[in-house]
């Protein structure tokens, strides 16, 4: 037993030494690479790397092959060797790959160092492969690189080739990897390569075009968490971000929004102007609503945002395009104050004024509020406009009466602006001053009448013809002596028809033998296609409905561009049919829904489009209930549409969106002809008469110089909006030569009665 033990013991030892022995000549031909490379003899390198690599007792060693790669690296480096092993770059990678595995995967930390260098070699051979647009094989040497030591661009190209191979499906998971590491690498205090970048791009451009904002955004604003400020994220910032803000309606979730993208972008114009203009909105709806401790907490916030920017390096660049900004918090509501006065929104106006007034008075008494008020009305006249002194001392008024401050301010006003040349609001100013200094305005004298008349001449210049109307027939009423008010509302009855009516025909006509004007419809009835109307025509449609609406002392209205394009749809089934109906079914020839749904809300003509159609329906020669006109005259509407072809027209009149208070109708009447100066051709066929009341057996009376009229009464017709009585006389006012005024009276079964004079004129615009 001990003699074999002792001959087992001798085996252990010899194999120790064998192995001791092995290992130490491995170790002794890793030493004649490196002392190979050490010499710069890359040749004789190479040589016993790849003897080793194949001799049993040396291939273990990892070091063998990650000296071969050193040595594949040289010679990539040297350019003379370089081509005589076009491949060195496939080899040394191979190399270390094998060098890794028989180091149980793991790359000796000395030759890291060497691994980064092959990737940024391989690096460069993809790219050179992505340019080619060889994307299959580029992907296979990024993911080589990222294989080796994990290199997250390596990772960004593979997916960004997968993509241009348009596979989003293996693409997109690499982009996302890259966006959550360079996330990672910034939250560490580590610099991201700017080629990171792509990623954040490519899914924010993905979800705009999917309208998902907030995602893109999310994208966005983590790229430049990254990367700070640069072209491509900031560019996409702003585009989404407008596109965003735009879909919604001022809200709070749109400040949120805007106040979001100011962070990135404090001075862009374009953010700020909109957010001082949802500041804006948003503070008048709050008084509109009657919520005035919202309204004052948006004015706080408002305001320390105005303040705050005086303190930042940008100020300068603040002051070149926002009005608002100032350093004292008082001096922002003031501005405020001015902005709401310029753009009539009286309530906001007076409401920021008092509160400045408070702000800034010497002590809290009544006493010091009005003597303040006495300040900031003469200077605000002297300093900005006359309109906004008027506009406070109104207020002023309404707040603490009548007194002898604020008359002798109101006579100092005037005496300094009846000299001066003001302009047509501050002429309104001025006239709104007259009249409260005036009480009785039967008794105006020729100075202040004279300023009357420039003023009303200068709406009717602007063809503000409603107010110049007001203002004219206040004072002939006051006056009726006075020819010169008839003289201006005669002057105003030919410059509203001239221009709102004569001028929106729609008729060619041959001018120096070329052919100008008039509507050629563009679509098709064989291809169904509802063509378009011009903007210059739906201008002239407008305004002659505005004509006609204004005549009768109603509020104007305006075509929507979406109703309009119903309502071109609804024209082409008319046109396609050649029937007219309300209710068209699918069976239509060219039907679309939108063109049912407006055919059901809308007058259809068949024979006249645009302006043409417009008359017609107002005259209603053909339709003794006038229910045409009787729509188109509907106090409270306000959003209208229309669409011609070339044999038909339609025109959405069932809105009810205005803000009028129609119990004002109860009262106020709407006719047609109506009262004062008409020229005769507006005299229509039928007569109407409408107004919120029981006409159920009322009675109209016609005389002409206290002559009577024979009409026949029609048949008293419900519907069509405002109850409405409709006549004919028996008079041909044809013949009508210069003038002739003709007296109404209606009188209803309760005892009411309304009077009113339809003063027709002989009127010939032609050279007008």
């Amino acid at each position: 037993m001990a003699g074999k033990q002792i001959n087992t013991k001798k085996h252990f030892i010899a194999v120790l030494a064998l192995l001791f022995s092995s290992v130490l000549s491995s170790y002794a031909q890793v030493d004649k690479i490196a002392l190979a490379l050490e010499d710069n003899n890359v040749k004789r390198a190479l040589k016993v790397a790849e003897n080793s690599a194949e001799d049993p007792q040396y291939k273990k060693n990892p070091e063998v092959y990650f000296l071969m790669a050193e040595t594949y690296y040289r010679i990539m480096e040297d350019e003379f060797l370089s081509t005589k092993y076009p491949d060195a770059l496939k080899y040394g990678i191979k190399a270390l790959e094998k060098g890794r595995s028989r180091a149980d995967g793991d790359f000796f930390p000395e030759y890291m160092p060497l691994v980064d260098k092959y990737v940024v070699k391989n690096n460069e051979q993809g790219h050179l492969e992505y340019r080619i647009n060889k994307y299959t094989k580029a992907v296979k040497t990024y993911q080589t690189s990222y294989d080796l030591n994990g290199d997250m661009k390596a990772l960004y190209w593979v997916g960004k080739n997968w993509l241009m191979m348009e596979d989003t499906l293996t693409g997109e998971p690499y982009f996302n990897k890259a966006v959550a590491w360079s996330n990672e690498e910034s939250a560490e205090g580590n610099e991201v390569d700017r080629v990171m970048i792509d990623p954040y791009v490519y899914f924010a451009n993905k979800y705009w075009v999917k309208e998902q904002f907030d995602s893109a955004n999310m994208y966005l604003e983590a790229g430049r968490k990254v990367f700070g400020s640069d072209d491509q994220i900031d560019y996409f910032l702003k585009q989404v971000t407008k596109q965003q803000i735009a879909a919604l309606p001022p809200s709070s979730l749109m400040m949120e929004k805007l106040q979001r993208i100011l962070t990135y972008f404090p001075t862009d114009t374009f953010f700020v102007k909109k957010e001082n203009a949802l500041y804006l909105y948003l503070l008048r709806n709050s008084l509109d609503q009657g919520d005035l401790s919202g309204f004052d907490t948006m004015l706080a916030h408002f305001v320390i945002d105005k303040t705050d920017r005086t303190l930042s390096k940008d100020y300068n660049k603040y002051k070149q395009y926002d009005q608002f900004i100032d350093k004292k918090p008082e001096n922002v509501v003031w501005k405020l104050v001015k902005y709401y006065n310029k753009f009539d929104h009286i309530a906001a106006s007076n409401h920021l004024a008092n509160a400045y007034i408070n702000s800034t008075a010497s002590d809290t008494t009544e006493e010091a509020r009005i003597s303040r008020y006495a300040v900031i009305i003469d200077y605000s006249a002297k300093s900005y406009t006359l309109k906004l002194a008027n506009q406070l001392l109104v207020d002023a008024e309404d707040r603490y009466g009548s007194m002898e401050t604020f008359t002798n301010l109101r006579k100092s006003l005037i005496s300094k602006s009846m000299t001066k040349e003001l302009s047509t609001s501050e002429q309104g100013a001025l006239y709104e001053l007259l009249i409260a200094d005036n009480e009785d305005l039967s008794k105006i004298d020729e100075t202040v009448q004279e300023k009357i008349v420039d003023y009303a001449v200068a709406l009717v210049r602007d063809k503000d013809y409603a107010e110049a109307r007001i203002v004219l027939e206040r004072h002939r009423k006051a006056q009726p002596d006075i020819a010169m008010w008839d003289d201006k509302l005669e002057y105003l009855m030919k410059q509203d028809f001239y221009y709102s009516y004569y001028m929106t025909r729609v008729k060619e006509e041959v001018v120096a033998g070329q052919k100008v004007g008039g509507f050629t419809w563009d679509g098709s009835t064989a291809m169904c296609e509802e063509g378009s109307v011009p903007d210059d025509i739906q201008q002239k449609v407008e305004d002659r409905i505005n004509y006609f609406r204004r005549q009768a002392r109603v509020p104007e209205i305006f075509l929507d561009p979406e109703l309009n394009g119903w309502c071109q749809k609804a024209a082409l089934m008319m046109e396609s049919n050649k029937s007219l109906s309300h209710e068209p079914d699918s069976r239509w020839s060219c039907y679309s829904d939108e063109g049912a749904h407006a055919a059901r809300y809308s007058l259809l003509s068949k024979g006249a489009n645009t302006t043409i159609a417009v008359t017609s329906f107002f005259a209603d020669n053909q339709n003794p209930s006038v229910g045409n006109r009787r729509w188109l005259l509907y106090p409270n509407g306000l959003a209208l549409g229309h669409g011609s072809t070339e044999n038909a027209c339609a025109i959405w009149a069932s809105d009810d969106s205005g803000s009028v208070d129609t119990n004002h109708y109860k009262v106020a009447f709407v006719a047609w002809p109506p009262e004062g100066k008409l020229p005769k051709m507006m005299v229509f066929k039928y007569w109407s008469f409408s107004i919120d009341q029981n006409l159920s057996g009322a009675k109209v009376e016609m005389t002409i110089d206290n002559n009577p009229v024979a009409i026949k009464l029609l048949e008293f017709e419900a519907g069509h909006r405002l109850p409405t009585l409709v006549w004919l006389p028996e008079y041909d006012f044809k013949t009508v030569t210069d003038k002739l005024d003709v007296d109404v009276s209606v009188t209803l079964t309760n005892g009411r009665r309304y009077t009113y004079t339809v003063e027709i004129r002989d009127f010939d615009p032609i050279g007008y």
